[in-house]
């Protein structure tokens, strides 16, 4: 049992999404490097996983912005995982650690697009080295109680999504791309606690403790920070996740709802600080097809919805809605697939009302809106180790009203070493 879990932990941090995911493997994942002679399925076999991964993601603008532009940004990680069964005797044991690199640029602020939501989801956080993941993971009574401490992003655990469009309305856990202020996704960690307990085989409920701290987003690497917290965030996520059809179409549900300890200033009344911040989510993954004989049980199609709200008092996005559907097994390639997603982004009407007054002030501050969009992705698993993944991406730009639209052509490739 605790082999397996190590095989698909090890696999699904080399996937192409900036966060963790579940799979069912029980090998050690291949990669460009291959065995290193051997050394590397040794060390596997022990309980020691090297996971080395890049990606990359190409944009360009062929409409909106201030003229045209190609963009590139990207991600480096390194990251050891040990499996504390096989190397200490510890049953039920996993530690982490990963360290993350960003670089390039950014085209949304290179070409003055206007949007609210990054083109290249890669971006952020700065160009620098960080201390993604530092944790331990512990199963008890039965591996029905799953305990983790140390440094961890909230988005690893709280409304987690893979990343597989580009556009980072589409990726990873939703509150962070709107309330990112506070609610810290990959790369930046945080002191954490995570107690989740599963109350059947298909559901669970999870109770997080994240320290909110913004020195956590200063662009240096370090351990961590010892002080300047100003408060706790807390969210709570209830879980379902049904097999139907003889366990063959998966889905996976949760809704959740967060609080904020710390104070905030409001959007609208100046100087007037908010006690607490919060908000809810909802997120759906849902197999509906299934291929017969198939060797990659994904294959068929499946759907996605989520949405995400957040109070009206602290934030200046108040809400972000996506859907979208996926198909694996296109072209008779068991493991290639196509996506296409709409989603919308809401601007907090008292903001934008703050933002009126400012104007009428005579500053040249822009109003923002919804932000509404399409993106549209082929996936190309050309090798093992190896995904290009080209897009298009179809934006009315919420940042500023008089934005125009936007027409982005997108590659995003991760490459396993």
């Amino acid at each position: 049992m605790r082999g397996r879990a190590f095989g698909a932990w090890v696999l699904a941090w080399a996937l192409l999404c900036a966060g963790p995911a579940f799979a069912a493997e029980t090998k050690m994942p291949p990669g460009l490097t291959g065995g290193w002679g051997g050394m590397r399925g040794f060390l596997y076999e022990l309980g020691v996983g090297i996971q080395v991964r890049y990606v990359t993601e190409l944009a360009f603008n062929a409409r909106g912005g201030k003229g045209h532009a190609l963009r590139q940004a990207g991600q480096f990680n390194v990251g050891l995982g040990l499996d504390l069964e096989k190397l200490a005797g510890l049953t039920g044991g996993t530690f982490q650690f990963t360290f993350t690199h960003r670089n390039g640029n950014n085209l949304n602020a290179d070409m003055e697009l206007g949007n609210l939501q990054l083109v290249q989801e890669v971006y952020g956080r700065g160009n620098v080295g960080r201390l993604t993941q530092l944790w331990w993971d512990q199963l008890f009574w039965g591996e029905r109680v799953h305990l983790k401490l140390g440094r961890m992003t909230v988005g690893e655990d709280s409304a987690d999504f893979p990343c597989d469009f580009q556009n980072l309305s589409f990726c990873g856990a939703q509150p962070g791309n709107i309330v990112g202020n506070y609610w810290f996704n990959w790369p930046v960690s945080q002191w954490a606690t995570r107690l989740r307990v599963d109350l059947a085989k298909v559901a669970y409920v999870q109770l997080a403790a994240y320290e909110m701290n913004p020195r956590n987003l200063e662009e240096a690497f370090f351990l961590g920070r010892f002080n300047g917290a100003t408060g706790v965030m807390l969210p709570l996520e209830l879980g379902w996740n049904p097999k139907f059809h003889g366990d063959r179409l998966e889905g996976l549900y949760k809704v959740g709802a967060w609080y904020d300890t710390s104070n905030a200033p409001d959007v609208l009344l100046a100087g007037v600080e908010r006690e607490g911040r919060y908000g809810i989510y909802f997120v759906a993954r849902q197999q509906l097809t299934h291929v017969a004989g198939a060797e990659n049980k994904a294959q068929g199609l499946n759907v996605f919805v989520r949405l995400t709200r957040t109070d009206l008092e602290t934030s200046t996005q108040d809400g972000q809605y996506t859907l979208g559907l996926g198909y694996t097994g296109v072209f008779g390639r068991a493991d290639d697939d196509v996506g296409f997603a709409l989603g919308a982004t809401h601007s907090n009407g008292r903001y934008v009302t703050a933002q009126r007054r400012k104007q009428a002030e005579g500053s040249d501050t822009p109003i923002p809106r919804t932000e509404s969009l399409g993106e549209l992705y082929y996936s190309l698993h050309a090798t093992p180790w190896l995904v290009l993944r080209p897009n298009l991406q179809y934006i009315r730009p919420g940042g500023d009203e008089d934005a125009r639209n936007i027409l982005v052509l997108g590659l995003k490739g991760a490459l396993t070493l």
